[in-house]
């Protein structure tokens, strides 16, 4: 390779290496990471014996042995996906400039494949995840290089070529086991290598060749073939996720592997359709200048794809990261479209299709390209919808305001696998998830003994919509205002004295108070008036319904002495459990809410009630204004 393009590969790999190390930790680690932590640092029997039906051991058993070597930290774990993200750019170069025609084209290629796949959003996510995709795209990657090779080794008596049999051979069969070690869809890496070299051997008679790579996937297969027992178990996995469309498959593969959900507007629209325009244009122009080169690549991103159509009419667990090996292929396919909008490449006179330097159109289309790629990359970077749960930060806000005798609910994930990991504050730790889907009577045994002794309880939230724990919660404990860490929810819950306030609120100290023509507020309950700062101030309200109310909320408020609003919680009665408007007509109704005062001041505060309608955030007014007063307590120093 010349000095330039040397020099502009070199820098390529730079870039991809810098943009998979920038804020390789700025994220806690997630649940599926989790899974991979915790597999991976299991003795090796253990870890194969318990390893389940969907899962296949290679990435498991290699991170073991990498965590030897660098740790269990966070940059560790992910350091080892990184590696394999950025030798995959590398090997994308390779592969689709060994595939191009002729030699003045294939080098543009090769660097602007490696450029679109070092700048991706959706590679640089997986780049940056303890999990098998980077390694799964590289090492598809890998065998596809060497299949290629394997074919175009020339027959020649020379011990060279021999040798560089073996060589390639020996990749071949080692990257085509690891690709399914890594992930069972990496088979579909090996189905679209069989279904060419089947082509390619009819069109060309080279059986010789062809029969050289089909004993070294055979020899990949035995390499498989003591996992192949427990591999078929696969097909009776019913999938992760609930059934979608089929039809859906090929628009959302295409938005992913362009930039992914990172893309902004107006790009998000725009690339997916110039991408898929040009590797349309770059697979017609391919088979015309090197018909093998081309249709392998054009193999290797639409077999794997009709693969996963059908599949997917069976079990609807097709996500996008299973077959990024597709990925490269639509990359390096609209590379060389990028490349073709050069019409004197189109000529069948050779000298006319030399190039000197980049052409214009193909310059500013690229430019274009790998403009958006950073567009997207910073919004994946600064966009915090697009960010993984945060098991760190909703550990570190638990331990930055737990008190002694707080208990900690974990209704969701496995807390061993990742919270745990953030968290060392102390609190016991009590596992609800048993507790999905089970009758409220289990419920209300297992909460009450595992809040007897509590004096405050975190929930932490995840995983799946509020459901029987949260309703337990609701109607025997004051819940405040959560906060949520990227879909994880953090509630403290304040609990009873076991005393008044649990068996009814003292009745209004004047009488009740009508809330215009619906409600009727009869009793309020304020405990305790006297509170040290970090206290829940447990608010009890009991309700009677004269009509059908609509959809009210409530907002409760501390006011200093001056009246203005300190600290205020906007919600819907019982957590959101009983809005107004399912009120029934003639019965009691009660609201359960707490205030937490950990940021409040020493000093007395007006504690008052406002209701106001939902839809136009008129308040209702009462004989006392639209903000009743409830009471008045005390923060002590």
């Amino acid at each position: 390779m010349p000095t330039a393009p040397r020099v502009a590969l070199i820098t390529t790999l730079l870039v991809a290496f810098a943009l998979r190390a920038h804020h390789l930790t700025f994220e806690s680690l997630w649940s599926d990471e989790g899974i991979s932590l915790q597999r991976a640092a299991e003795p090796l029997r253990a870890m194969l014996a318990a390893m389940p039906v969907e899962h296949a051991p290679g990435y498991f058993v290699a991170l073991r042995g990498w965590m030897a070597l660098a740790g269990d930290s966070d940059f560790a774990l992910r350091f080892f996906s990184l590696l394999g993200s950025v030798l995959a750019v590398a090997l994308l170069q390779r592969l689709s400039s060994d595939l191009a025609r002729p030699s003045a084209v294939r080098r543009w290629i090769g660097l602007l494949s490696a450029m679109l796949l070092a700048t991706n959003a959706f590679q640089v996510a997986y780049a940056q995840e303890a999990r098998m995709y980077a390694w799964l795209l590289a090492m598809s990657l890998t065998a596809t290089l060497a299949l290629w090779h394997l074919l175009n080794v020339r027959e020649q008596r020379g011990p060279t070529h021999r040798y560089a049999a073996v060589g390639w051979g020996i990749a071949y069969a080692l990257a085509i086991a690891a690709s399914v070690y890594l992930h069972y869809f990496g088979a579909l890496v090996a189905i679209a290598h069989l279904l060419y070299v089947l082509g390619w051997a009819i069109a060309t008679r080279r059986w010789k060749a062809a029969g050289l790579w089909a004993a070294w996937a055979a020899a990949g297969l035995l390499l498989f073939a003591p996992w192949l027992p427990r591999a078929l178990g696969v097909f009776g996995f019913g999938g992760w996720r609930s059934g979608g469309s089929v039809n859906e498959i090929p628009m959302r593969y295409l938005v992913a592997y362009s930039g992914g959900a990172a893309m902004p507007a107006p790009w998000d629209a725009i690339i997916p359709w110039v991408t898929l325009a040009l590797a349309i244009l770059g697979a017609v122009w391919w088979v015309r200048t090197r018909r093998s080169g081309g249709l392998l690549m054009g193999a290797l991103a639409l077999i794997p794809l009709v693969a996963v159509l059908l599949l997917a009419a069976r079990n609807p667990d097709y996500h996008e990261r299973y077959t990024i090996f597709i990925s490269a292929a639509l990359i390096a396919l609209a590379s060389a479209g990028t490349i073709a909008l050069e019409p004197r490449l189109w000529s069948r006179d050779r000298a006319r299709r030399r190039l000197n330097g980049l052409p214009v159109a193909t310059a500013a289309v690229a430019a274009i390209l790998v403009g958006a790629n950073f567009a997207a990359l910073a919004n994946t970077y600064g966009n915090s919808a697009l960010h993984k749960p945060d098991y760190r930060a909703a550990a570190a806000r638990i331990q930055a305001e737990q008190r002694p005798g707080d208990v900690i609910l974990v209704d969701g994930p496995d807390p061993e696998r990742v919270f745990t990991r953030y968290y060392t504050g102390g609190l016991p730790i009590v596992d609800l998830r048993d507790l999905e889907g089970a009758a409220d009577n289990t419920v209300d045994a297992r909460l009450r003994a595992a809040t007897a002794d509590a004096g405050r309880v975190w929930e932490l939230l995840y995983f799946h919509d509020p459901a029987a724990v949260q309703v337990w919660l609701a109607t025997n404990t004051w819940p405040t205002e959560p906060t949520y860490h990227n879909n994880i929810r953090v509630t403290l819950y304040g609990l009873a004295n076991r005393v008044a306030d649990v068996t009814g609120a003292p009745p209004l100290a004047n009488r009740p108070l009508a809330f215009g023509d619906a409600l009727t507020l009869e009793r309020v309950a304020l405990t305790p008036t006297q509170l040290q700062r970090g206290d829940v101030l447990r608010v009890s309200t009991d309700w009677l319904t004269h009509a059908a109310p609509p959809d009210l909320k409530f907002s409760l408020r501390m006011n200093d002495a001056s009246g203005n609003p300190i600290l205020f919680s906007d919600y819907k009665p019982q957590n959101w459990f009983a809005p107004t408007s399912s009120w029934a007509v003639g019965q009691p109704a009660r609201d359960q809410h707490g205030l937490q005062t950990n940021t409040l001041a020493t000093g007395a505060y007006t504690v008052t009630l406002r209701l106001y309608d939902e839809a136009s955030g008129a308040p209702v007014v009462t004989a006392a204004g639209e903000d009743l007063p409830l009471g008045v307590v005390e923060l002590l120093p």
